[in-house]
């Protein structure tokens, strides 16, 4: 009887091509028991469920960044608009006073406050769902809901000095705040929000 030799049975296992390989026990079988499962997707759980709250607060202020982000392009691209037209640009309020002054949207209008129809760039409001409030605070800007920048980019008369509009979001912190200085340059700084 001739024994094929790339073939062979050893008590070790089979042999092929002179590499021995493990002997498979009738009884193995590949995959997962029930109870190996159950015990992953609680892990799972018990992680997704640390997981949710940051991520929440993570949405929370990558929202608050963009909304401040928008706001600063807004300053931004008015004293640039005012110095490349050699006259007066403002950025405006869609809304008067009423503590979320530029929570309800603002443009950007060529001239002294005007009419947002004939705006250079238009921002939409924050949805209500949000409960951000965009308000000017400081340096006598309460109430404030237009900017003007003159010819050579800085903030015109009114108001007279810098000043601050803060963006909070109800139960949240740090909320953001944007100063905008004497010359018209915008800097965000995190704010405690009351």
């Amino acid at each position: 009887m001739q024994i094929n030799a790339s073939l062979r049975r050893s008590s070790r296992g089979e042999i092929r091509n002179g590499y021995a390989l493990p002997m498979m026990n009738k009884f193995m079988t590949a995959g997962f028991t029930i109870v190996e499962l159950m015990v992953t997707l609680a892990v799972a759980a018990i992680l997704i469920g640390f997981a949710v709250p940051a991520f929440n607060d993570f949405i929370v202020q990558r929202t608050m960044a963009s909304r401040v982000n928008d706001f600063v392009l807004a300053v931004s691209y008015a004293r640039s608009e005012a110095i490349r037209r050699a006259g007066p640009v403002t950025i405006q309020a869609l809304s008067g006073d009423n503590g979320n002054e530029w929570g309800e949207g603002y443009c950007v209008v060529v001239g002294t406050p005007g009419n947002c129809d004939d705006a250079l760039r238009l921002f939409p409001p924050i949805p209500a769902n949000e409960q951000t409030t965009f308000d000017a605070t400081g340096n006598g800007w309460h109430g404030v809901y237009t900017h003007t920048f003159n010819a050579r980019g800085m903030l015109a008369p009114q108001p007279a000095g810098p000043g601050t509009i803060q963006l909070c979001t109800v139960g949240e912190n740090p909320g953001r705040e944007v100063n905008i200085t004497v010359i018209g340059r915008p800097d965000v700084d995190e704010l405690v929000c009351p």
